[in-house]
């Protein structure tokens, strides 16, 4: 018996000899592995300064702020209760073990084994390891490498270095990276000014920074805060009495940093964009400050104006799609069950996600995501008559249960004090604002909202329709014809092609005016066959259009049938409104940054007559925008365009307005598919898109008049509220003649329809019988023309 014992425990101990050589060796294998690959303390030691980038609108308000702020403080300035809260919550033995806490290693193991939850096992100094070094899915795998690196980590730094970089490492939310920002973001003051319930909190969000902080979650937050006041208790690190004050106290975190002014996302994305081509991930962390072109004020109205302005003149009119989803209640808890739904549900535009609570014949109420419960009246949902297609709606809603039932997921918004029905348009749109002096954008939207798509439309090349119209007759001026001139607004084909216009009729000869005013087609189409696109393209060129990827002897040019962004539209009405001068779209004016100060500064293309050339370094040299366009023709061809204004498509423009300095076009394409409207005075041009991500019809009875002109006004209403009125000046060698406004013909005074029009000197007909420039037909198209209706 006593042998075989003998035996046994000579096995044993040989087994367990051999497991623990094996595990020396394999701990030893895997250190030479992983020794090389981790980083010296030179390299982790001295946490760098880091600054998000900050964009500002040209009067100094902030846009938006992107990357995460970090501000490393010394551990002299790190207050006791801060790392006693973060010590007693986080590694109670932080000062006794060597970097990894073996027992608590075990415990973890041990619960994993058990399925039990009894914490991770890893120390404060593992925790910095992993921070600085490894990322990993798996988590014990994870604790495998930081192990290593934890134990170096304890040889080359003490104890007190090692808090203060965790400190200064770890992330705590709201775009803080370190304690020294987390304070600052947080509570406005710097880390040797925090409390102990500020110490604790701060403390509290480093498992969840996102989800747990006193902004996102303050109730959730106020029960983390106590369960590590509790741990210092527990710790002997504070006094009962302490641990109640700070228990009591109230939350008075406030986000500090990103404290948006003027949203205009859109344009951040254009600005990080172009910082990262250039600085990469330095982007983020630099300190750069960007100011922009854009005018607060105005980006400001241009959100309001295409926000709203979808939902009021497209959306509602053509009716209600329904809820997005239905959640029956929950017979024991029904407001938090339907709250849990709404949680991660975001807000779009100026609409709020709320589940419809009860309902009454002529009302109903509805939850928000902040637990509020709101009322919407009849007036805020009689609009809600039953979507059927793009050209109908039908019928309207005679009680509030036509449009809604109890756990309909639905939106609404506030207006006038008043809660309304909403609705998330699915068609989308764009504006952009600029300056006809020197091109700088002073407001761009590009599209309903940011959050739900990041497109920018602005930079999305589509159809233009009659928006490029101009451009046409802005060619046929500089060939010699005049307002004047008259066009046969009669049958054309081509091959196949045979355009008609919007009215399906046809009027006979016309004069160029006419027929930019109400946008006639035909006559357009006629105009280009003539002057051919070798004399079109060329001048559309001047503007900025990238004609070189327009076909040659493709008539639907004429019509804008090739895609052009919203910013190149705008870019090309400029040029118009500054009397016929090159200006280049920009929005960025100057950058600097925390190390270099100033490194770009903005010096545009300007329009201006007296321009400053000297070399006096004290006097900004500005450079001189080109002339492109004779500003006779520029002038003339602004006439036209106030033509629209007054009484062609976009006439509600000078019945809201009541300004006598705008002028524009409207554009319609095929289906409808895309609208339009860019119109402008000396100081401002603005262009408005409306259509779908993916073209299809927006409705029969929609025209650029009915949506993009009135989004078009409630913008321009704002931006040029209080300034004068403002127009190119007429410049020498025009002549104001007598003709007939309906033929185009020389009249003479007191003559029914005879009108003053403007003709260049040299191509003003010199007689009464003078013969003007005009689109001729050929023997073909007289023919055709006898057999057609003209009316």
């Amino acid at each position: 018996m006593q042998a075989r014992y003998k035996t046994y425990f000579k096995w044993t101990a040989m087994i367990a000899g051999g497991s623990l050589a094996g595990m020396v060796m394999i701990a030893m294998a895997a250190y030479m592995y992983l020794a090389p690959l981790l980083p010296s303390a030179e390299t982790y030691r001295n946490v760098q300064l880091e600054t998000p980038l900050r964009i500002y609108t040209s009067d100094n308000r902030l846009i938006d702020e992107i990357g995460n702020r970090r501000n490393p403080v010394a551990y002299e300035d790190i207050p006791q209760i801060l790392t006693d809260a973060l010590i007693a919550t986080e590694d109670v033995r932080f000062y006794s073990h060597p970097g990894v806490d073996i027992q608590s290693l075990l415990r973890g193991f041990y619960g994993f084994i058990r399925g039990e939850r009894r914490g991770g096992g890893s120390t404060i100094t593992m925790q910095l390891a992993n921070n600085l070094s490894f990322d990993s899915d798996n988590v014990y795998l994870r604790k495998f490498k930081e192990i290593p690196f934890a134990l170096q980590i304890q040889r080359e730094l003490s104890k007190e270095e090692i808090l203060t970089l965790y400190l200064n490492t770890i992330y705590f939310g709201a775009g803080a990276d370190g304690i020294g920002a987390a304070a600052f973001v947080y509570y406005g003051k710097d880390v040797s000014e925090l409390t102990l319930a500020e110490s604790a909190m701060m403390i509290s969000l480093l498992p969840c920074p996102s989800a747990c902080n006193p902004l996102t979650s303050p109730e959730r937050s106020i029960e983390r805060r106590e369960t590590r006041l509790r741990n210092m208790l527990k710790e002997g690190m504070i006094s009962r009495e302490e641990f109640q004050v700070a228990d009591n106290a109230p939350i008075t975190a406030l986000r500090r940093n990103r404290n948006i002014e003027v949203p205009a996302p859109y344009v951040a994305e254009m600005v990080r964009q172009q910082l990262f081509d250039e600085y990469d991930e330095d982007t983020y962390s630099q300190g750069f400050e960007v100011t922009t072109s854009i005018d607060g004020d105005k980006q400001l109205a241009a959100n309001q104006a295409l926000t709203e302005g979808l939902e009021i003149y497209y959306d509602k009119r053509h009716g209600y799609r329904g809820a997005d989803a239905n959640y029956p209640p929950n017979p024991l808890e029904p407001n938090e069950f339907w709250l849990q739904h709404l949680q991660p549900i975001s807000a779009f535009g100026n609409q709020q996600p709320a589940i419809v609570t009860n309902v009454e014949e002529r009302s109903f109420t509805a939850l928000l995501k902040t637990g509020e419960s709101v009322q919407v009246e009849w007036e805020g949902m009689s609009w809600a008559y039953t979507f059927r297609s793009r050209n109908e709606a039908w019928p309207p809603p005679e009680t509030a249960s036509d449009a809604v039932e109890i756990g309909d997921l639905v939106r609404v918004k506030q207006k006038d004090g008043q809660w309304e029905l909403g609705q998330v348009p699915d068609v989308q749109a764009a504006l952009v604002s600029m300056s006809p002096t020197n091109g700088g954008i002073i407001a761009l939207v590009g599209g309903y909202d940011f959050r739900r798509s990041q497109v920018n439309r602005v930079l999305t090349p589509r159809p233009p329709g009659s928006n490029f119209k101009p451009f046409l007759y802005g060619a046929a001026l500089e060939e010699g014809y005049s307002p004047a001139s008259t066009i046969n607004d009669a049958p054309i084909t081509r091959g196949d092609y045979r355009p008609h216009n919007y009215e399906n009729n046809f009027l006979g000869p016309i004069t160029l005016r006419y027929a930019l005013k109400e946008s006639r087609n035909v006559p357009a189409v006629r105009l280009y066959d003539q002057l051919t696109s070798s004399k079109v393209l060329p001048f559309a060129a001047k503007f900025g259009f990238q004609t070189q990827n327009f076909p040659r002897n493709d008539l639907t040019v004429a019509l804008g049938s090739q895609d052009v962004q919203p910013l190149e539209i705008v870019t090309a009405y400029s040029a118009l409104a500054n009397g016929g001068f090159k200006v280049d779209p920009w929005f960025i004016k100057e950058i600097t940054s925390d190390t270099d100060g100033l490194i770009y500064q903005s010096n545009p293309l300007t329009v201006c007559e007296n321009c400053q050339t000297s070399q006096d370094k004290t006097t900004e040299i500005v450079v001189p925008a080109p002339r492109i366009v004779d500003a006779r023709v520029v002038y003339i061809l602004n006439s036209m365009l106030r033509s629209v204004i007054v009484e062609g498509s976009g006439s509600r423009v000078n019945r809201e307005l009541q300004r006598g300095d705008l002028m524009g076009k409207t554009g319609t394409t095929n289906g409808p598919t895309e609208l339009w409207f860019s119109g402008f005075n000396r100081d401002i041009a603005t262009t408005v898109f409306v259509g779908f991500d993916q073209p299809e019809p927006l409705g029969e009875r929609e025209q650029g008049a009915t949506v993009a002109v009135p989004i078009w006004i409630d913008y321009m209403r704002h931006a040029l509220d209080g300034m004068p009125e403002n127009t190119m000046k007429r410049p020498d060698g025009i002549v104001d003649l007598l003709i007939d406004k309906t033929t185009g013909e020389a009249a003479t005074p007191g003559e029914t329809n005879a009108v003053f029009e403007y003709f260049r000197t040299e191509n003003a007909p010199q007689t009464p019988d003078s013969r003007l420039p005009s689109v001729e037909l050929n023997e073909e198209e007289t023919e055709e023309l006898s057999t057609e209706t003209i009316f």
